[in-house]
């Protein structure tokens, strides 16, 4: 029998006394929590892992600190606060009266407070002015039920959307009240280890709220324990829902579970499964291909009848409730104008179009990135890109077309490397200087840019919450340049909102917007324009908007939609 081997296990080495978790400023000093950037220099500053965040501790932050110094309302702001013990000036710029149509819009809101909901929905076009109104609205329902904080959170770019807020509370007033502004990415900093919120707000304002509709989506698991929705509500915080875009369906309007328990007198979680209660009240879905997700059934699929009568027994839900706890306002200058632009392919642009995508790729210089195979959805995916990119120049020549007439040019696109890239670098050998608001960068210099006309395009992949329109007040006073907005649809989107929301980028606050959609005929992005249109349709409707805005475009595609009055 063989000697068992013994091994001498080695003691680890005792560490050195921990440093503490947070630091202890000394006297007269304070703790500053700076925004650095990934790998810049902070000199003086350390990274402290329980702040999550870089901080200085000193009596005053040095000048080559300053850059990244807390702004109002951020969150460094607000961790920065708590830590001191001490509230700070909020932001000031040039004060904006509020149109007759905000304060309507505030009225309703606080009504709704007042008579204890849990939540409303402003639900008016995009352009209308629903930030300033959420704002009142929120200072009133403060007003009147004794709180003192308020949530906001904002879509994507956070670099862009939360300096929009920022402005809008200076321009409006925050009520000396506190307020946070946030991104999805940051709401899990809101959130203690036990996943639990670690802060109770009197009020919550999730701005372009369609972007929590996927149960399944991280930033919507995080947004529906901060709103606390499984909670009675008088547990619960009032949550004002901003978005002109609810969904494609019912069952996307997850964000409004609770408040649909509340009207229907249930518990907050019998509505969690929100398609599955829909179902139950006789709305014809059907469990979508992921789960939690949920989609028209095969009957409401053929029947825009159907779908029409849905979304208008949903709405009605929230309308004709007393006090109601939506609002939707079509805008006072009018639909956005759109039509549609089909281009013929050349037969060399055929010839590229089916093309191998391993050769395509080759031929057109892009790079191989990730799993690069063609089945399935991917070989959609790369027949849109090959079309987009194919017909760049086309568009690079009608915006140098409208830019020599005198137009500021918007350039919405879905796609960067084959579409974004391709037509922005087009437009620039023209000699047109373009803003770029997709990818990494500046996005907010680059939008300032577009605004002040000193870049007449402006390609873009953001679809909500930036303003690119004519004559926009900004936070010192001045005004953007009053050249004439018009865009053009590079794309087709499968997305209905997304297609509503870019157009009320520029067609806002009084200022009329034109729009293309440009599209190769005969190609997928010929079936792309019929979706986007039909689900275009879609959101309109669910909020009682204006079906005839759309009517020039549906008849290009023969869509079936048809105004409310026809249903009756």
């Amino acid at each position: 029998m063989s000697a068992r081997k013994t091994t001498q296990r080695r003691s680890k080495p005792r560490r050195a006394s921990a440093a503490p978790l947070i630091p202890t400023p000394g006297n007269g000093e304070r703790i500053w929590i700076l925004d650095v950037p990934y790998r810049a220099p902070a000199p003086g500053a350390k990274y402290y892992k329980a702040l999550k965040a870089y901080a200085y501790i000193g009596a005053q932050l040095p000048d080559e600190l300053a850059v990244y110094a807390s702004k109002p309302y951020s969150y460094a702001r607000w961790v920065e606060e708590d830590i001191n013990g001490v509230r700070q000036p909020g932001a000031t710029g040039f004060h904006k009266i509020p149109r007759p149509e905000q304060v309507d819009a505030a009225k309703a809101i606080a009504m709704a407070f007042r008579h204890g909901k849990r939540g409303f929905l402003l639900a008016d076009e995009p352009g209308v002015g629903k930030t300033g109104s959420a704002i009142i609205g929120a200072k009133a329902a403060l007003k009147l039920g004794g709180g003192d904080t308020v949530l906001i959170t904002v879509d994507r770019p956070a670099q862009i959307t939360i300096a929009a807020w920022r402005d809008a509370l200076a321009a409006f007033g925050d009520g000396g009240y506190r307020w946070l502004i946030i991104s999805p990415d940051q709401l899990k900093k809101l959130l203690g280890r036990n996943g639990q919120p670690k802060y109770s707000f009197s009020v919550i304002i999730n701005d372009e709220a369609q972007q929590f509709r996927h149960l399944t989506a991280q930033r919507t698991q995080y947004q529906r324990r901060v709103n606390r929705l499984s909670a009675t509500p008088e547990k619960a915080p009032f949550v004002i829902t901003v978005t002109a875009t609810p969904g494609h369906h019912p069952g996307e309007y997850t964000y409004l579970s609770s408040l649909f328990a509340q009207l229907h007198d249930d518990p907050p979680g019998e509505w969690a499964d929100l398609g599955k209660k829909l179902v139950e009240h006789g709305l014809p879905l059907a469990p979508g291909w992921d789960k939690g997700k949920w989609d028209w059934n095969d009957q409401a699929k053929g029947s825009q009848r159907l779908q029409h009568h849905a979304l208008t027994r949903v709405r009605k839900w929230m309308t004709d409730c007393d006090p109601p706890v939506m609002v939707h306002r079509d805008a006072p200058w009018g639909p956005p104008p759109i039509d549609g632009l089909p281009l013929d392919f050349t037969a060399t642009q055929w010839a590229a179009y089916h093309q191998d995508w391993s050769e395509f790729r080759s031929a057109m210089r892009i790079a191989r990135q990730g799993n690069d195979t063609a089945r399935g959805r991917a070989a959609l995916m790369r027949f849109r890109q090959k079309a987009g990119m194919l017909r760049a120049p086309q568009t690079a020549e009608l915006v140098a077309a409208h830019v020599e007439r005198g137009y500021q040019v918007l350039v919405a696109v879905e796609l960067v490397t084959t579409a974004a890239d391709p037509v922005a670098n087009l437009v620039e050998e023209h000699g047109i200087g373009v803003s770029r608001i997709f990818g990494g960068g500046d996005l907010e210099t680059e939008r300032i840019r577009f605004q002040r006309g000193h870049n007449p395009v402006v390609v873009f992949n953001t679809a909500s919450a930036i303003n690119l329109q004519a004559s926009e007040l900004m936070v010192d006073g001045s005004r953007a340049s009053s050249a004439r907005r018009i865009g053009f649809f590079h794309q087709p989107r499968y997305s209905g909102i997304a297609a509503r929301q870019t157009m009320g980028r520029a067609h806002r606050d009084g200022q009329v917007c034109s729009w293309s959609l440009l599209f190769a005929t005969e190609t997928v992005e010929e079936q792309a324009a019929r979706i986007m249109i039909n689900r275009l349709m879609v959101t309109s409707a669910s909020v009682d908007g204006d079906l005839e805005a759309f009517g020039k475009l549906a008849r290009l595609f023969d869509a079936d939609w048809l105004p409310e009055s026809m249903f009756e």
